[in-house]
């Protein structure tokens, strides 16, 4: 059994193990250095008496730790799922998993790629990282992290306001896409002005789009930015209702 050495006083010492206070003298350790006070070890109790104090192995102890961990952050995952209830939690796994992996529109141009938000988020050099074929980096995975992480602040935070954590989907889906809707906007006015061109200038400007000039644009949007739209506005949408109904 698992035990902890309270003390150690030239060759002898206190050891304690599930709730009882053994001695134990050099003759009963089995460890190549000396006891050490708050030192985990292996305690064996034979007829009552203890027989063997070992060293427990630093490796083994780590790993025992992460287990208690993760055993503990699956306590908490269940409850902070009951505590949203179903409907929020599944949003927030569709959110999540089409944040990451679902395009949420295509490039165009002479290099076309599929981004998805994570690597809109990331910001231009996220982009051109994911076209290049390296990921968009931490950025963006970490911002959308943060939106999924706000399904636990009702939870941990008992407060009327709390459920409004829920818009946070939507608010980083939108401030996203809001230099894409600016671009977008841009390129309509230089296409209204195109208008007014001759039949040269229409043509070199349709070349410049085809060639990635213009960028991407929100007629190019992917089924990804339809289904983080959704979830992001339904999960809104159940921030405010229970918002309300505390109010």
């Amino acid at each position: 059994m698992r035990g902890t050495i309270l003390m150690w006083s030239g060759d002898k010492g206190v050891v304690s193990a599930e709730g009882q206070h053994y001695d134990f003298g050099i003759n009963e350790w089995k460890g190549n250095t000396a006891p050490a006070m708050n030192l985990t070890v292996d305690v064996v109790v034979t007829n009552g008496r203890l027989s063997s104090v070992m060293p427990v192995n630093e490796a083994d102890l780590a790993k025992e730790k992460m287990a208690a961990l993760t055993r503990q952050g699956g306590k908490v995952a269940k409850a902070v799922f009951a505590d949203v209830g179903k409907d929020v939690a599944i949003a927030y796994g569709v959110f999540l998993f089409a944040a990451l992996f679902l395009s949420v529109f295509s490039t165009g141009g002479m290099v076309d790629c599929s981004i998805a938000l994570s690597d809109l988020l990331a910001g231009e050099m996220g982009m051109m990282q994911t076209c290049l074929g390296g990921g968009s980096g931490g950025k963006g995975i970490f911002l959308v992290l943060i939106a999924a992480a706000t399904i636990a602040v009702p939870y941990f935070w008992k407060h009327k306001f709390a459920p409004l954590a829920f818009l946070a989907p939507l608010l980083f889906t939108a401030y996203a896409f809001w230099p894409v809707y600016q671009q977008h906007q841009e390129q309509q006015r230089q296409m209204e002005a195109m208008g007014n061109m001759d039949e040269f200038g229409r043509m070199m400007g349709q070349m410049a789009q085809q060639m990635g000039g213009g960028g991407p644009g929100m007629d190019d949007l992917g089924v990804g930015a339809y289904v983080v739209f959704a979830a992001g506005a339904y999960l809104a949408f159940k921030g405010v209702m229970r918002f309300l109904s505390r109010s």
